[in-house]
């Protein structure tokens, strides 16, 4: 969604906001970019956060960019598939401006706010084939993205085909108990999902200063994974045999939503009104079935199907006006119904041992009170305070509805240190949302494991974080972060009377904290054209467990990972070298009578060799996994609890192919 810069309310400009930076489309001609996404990932140190896909409601800003001063208001599309649809010939200019200085309540730190024009019909085109070693072609990656202008109405879209594609092949161990093999397998894993989507934003700048938004999308997503085992029973020969396990998944989304965003003056001076509606619906199919064949007893096929479908509503007014002291105040007002509909059934040998029927009703409605305002030139506070009341019911099961009351804000203080330096705090007080999939039962064919549905509550946390920000076009550049979050009704999996096992809130508190780095190292001054980055996270977590009553991580938190790269633009050609190097690392995950941990033995490493001005197109050559990534998973099994005697220990290791990859991008 784009705008005149000229005709939008709410530029950095318009709020007094002062950028920390300018970018000029001068700065990114070196790297011949073809979308504003392209653009923003050369900004030195900045990096895309936040999203409210995935989370009901419309709720306060997180996604640290603006399109012409203005939070886009869809739910479906994330940071890049939005700045994708801006051609950068479009750009004008982007600014990073402090979060804190805006009127857009939930937003800190750095924000990228794009200024952007639109002409009367422009925009890019992609097209990518993939090939790896071991997988079929992808041939299916293909996308177009455009922008038009006709007197006061914009419209700009995209409408493409994505795919992904890939194969692992390894080999897994059985052990019992006391360390003896009883298994030995090889298995093959493959991996396809397509996905073909359309999105449409229309937008009315009116002559009287009123804005209107339309946003419509679409997508359809494929996804199929199959696993095919050949096992050998080293105990007894009789159990020797094969399986296949396959997963499919159909699902459709869509998005209908709208605002219409007007002057108006109620309580103070440039006073706008801007109320959003919005529906969005989504329809999965999930079939998993396992066949198991061997000598003794012979075939077996188990059937899991499973139908969910979730619908959301959502109506939001938000007001800002700014006082007689030059305060920014905000106001909102939200209410959103949710309702989750999931029928499945198990059967074995075409004989229905369980159906399930689950249908869960959520109500929300929340408010919040947020003032921003400068205590001097180089110090900037925004505080909000609000509250959220909601009421779930599972219809299909009787019971009292759970009503949730709950308090959050924050208060966020920057202060800058200098040019370049800002120092950033905050303290938050945050309510999780409940996936609804807690509420309804699965089973895992492959692994023999079934969960039970929970009635849970939401997860609330006191969020504390120290920022030290740095924003220079050369040199160093990037943050680094300190953060500790104390998390009240965690949801882990507990044992339930009868023997079942699923999520529930335990009654102890638990704790998050660490440290990440995200920096950007211009060396133009030395070599001309070269440029490193650099990403951190270290983390650790800590619970009571529910079984053992010990302390230990939260289940599969992610405790480190690292992601370095670099550039170089080879100063007066066409070419440019990338490359990569990433790995991570994340706790075990748990149950109660089992637990898995996932490692990844190498890290994924890959090298891009880009033609910036091919017959005017841009080419690029990328070739991944060169160090042949690894992943090593075990799963120790227990009876009857994690307490008790293991009687399992299985070992895979995982080993994918390398891939190369050709992708052509152009503007018209």
């Amino acid at each position: 969604m784009t705008a005149s810069a000229q005709t939008a309310p709410g530029t950095a400009a318009d709020d007094g906001a002062t950028p920390t930076e300018v970018y000029s489309p001068e700065y990114f001609e070196q790297f011949s970019p073809q979308t504003a996404s392209d653009m923003v990932a050369q900004i030195p140190g900045f990096e895309i956060r936040g999203s409210s896909d995935g989370e009901r409601g419309f709720g306060q800003a997180s996604l640290n960019i603006l399109i012409n001063g203005r939070r886009p208001s869809s739910k479906s599309s994330g940071a890049n598939e939005i700045l994708s649809r801006i051609p950068a010939s479009n750009v004008e200019r982007i600014e990073i401006v402090k979060g804190e200085s805006l009127d857009i309540p939930g937003l800190s730190g750095q924000v990228a706010n794009i200024i952007a024009k639109s002409g009367e019909l422009s925009g890019s085109w992609n097209a990518a084939a993939r090939f790896e070693e071991g997988s079929q072609p992808q041939l299916g990656d293909i996308g177009l993205n455009f922008s038009a202008k006709r007197g006061n109405i914009q419209a700009v879209g995209s409408v493409g085909h994505s795919q992904f594609i890939f194969s692992e092949n390894g080999n897994e161990q059985f052990f019992d108990g006391e360390g003896l093999q009883t298994q030995d397998r090889t298995e093959r894993l493959s991996f396809d999902t397509q996905n073909p989507f359309a999105n449409l934003n229309l937008t009315l700048n009116r002559d009287n200063g009123h804005i209107a938004n339309l946003n419509l999308s679409a997508r359809k997503q494929n996804r199929n994974t199959l696993v095919q085992e050949q096992f050998v029973n080293l105990i007894n020969p009789a159990g020797t045999g094969a399986s296949v396990a396959a997963v499919t998944q159909d699902q459709i989304n869509y998005e209908i939503g709208g605002d219409y965003d007007l002057g108006l003056d109620l309580l103070g001076n440039s006073g706008r009104l801007k109320l959003i509606a919005l529906h969005r619906s989504e329809d999965a199919d999930f079939i998993s079935s396992f066949l198991f064949d061997d000598t003794a007893p012979g075939q077996a096929l188990q059937l899991f199907d499973q139908n969910n479908v979730s619908k959301e509503y959502i109506g939001r007014g938000e007001y800002t006006w700014k006082s007689s002291q030059g305060h920014d105040w905000a106001f909102s007002v939200e209410g959103a119904i949710n309702t989750f509909d999931s029928v499945s059934d198990f059967s074995l040998n075409d004989a229905l041992l369980v159906e399930d029927d689950v249908r869960v009703e959520e109500d929300r409605f929340q408010t919040n009170l947020s003032r921003s305002w400068a205590v001097n030139p180089r110090t900037t506070l925004q505080t909000s305070l609000g509250a959220e009341y909601s009421v779930i019911d599972v219809v299909s099961e009787d019971g009292d509805s759970g009503k949730f009351f709950r308090p959050k804000g924050f208060i966020t203080a920057s202060h800058k240190l200098d040019s370049a330096w800002t120092l950033r705090g905050q303290v938050e007080r945050s309510v999780s949302q409940l996936d609804f999939g807690d509420f309804i039962s699965t089973v895992s064919l492959a692994e023999e494991t079934e969960t039970q549905g929970g009635n849970v509550k939401p997860e609330q946390k006191w969020e504390f974080e120290a920022e030290l920000i740095k924003q220079a076009p050369k040199g160093l550049s990037g943050r680094f972060k300190l953060f500790y979050d104390i998390v009240e009704d965690p949801i882990e999996q507990v044992l339930f009377e009868g023997g079942a096992q699923g999520p529930s809130n335990l009654d102890s508190n638990g704790a998050v904290y660490g440290a990440e780095a995200n920096l950007t190292w211009v060396l133009d001054d030395a070599v001309k054209g070269l440029r490193l980055t650099g990403e951190f996270f270290l983390s650790e977590s800590e619970i009571d467990d529910p079984i053992t009553g010990t302390s230990r991580n939260i289940s599969n938190w992610p405790l480190w990972e690292y992601d370095l790269g670099f550039r170089y633009d080879i100063p007066d050609s066409p070419f440019a070298i990338e490359g990569e190097v990433e790995q991570s690392d994340s706790a075990k995950s748990f149950r109660i009578d089992e637990t898995v941990e996932n490692n990844f033995l190498d890290p994924e490493v890959e090298l891009a060799f880009i033609h910036k001005d091919l017959f005017g197109m841009q080419f690029t050559v990328r070739v991944q996994n060169i160090a042949d990534f690894r992943l090593q998973r075990e799963r120790l099994r227990f009876t009857p609890t994690r307490t008790g005697t293991q009687f399992e220990r299985q070992i895979t290791e995982r080993q994918r192919g390398q891939r190369i990859s050709f992708e052509l991008t152009d503007t018209f």
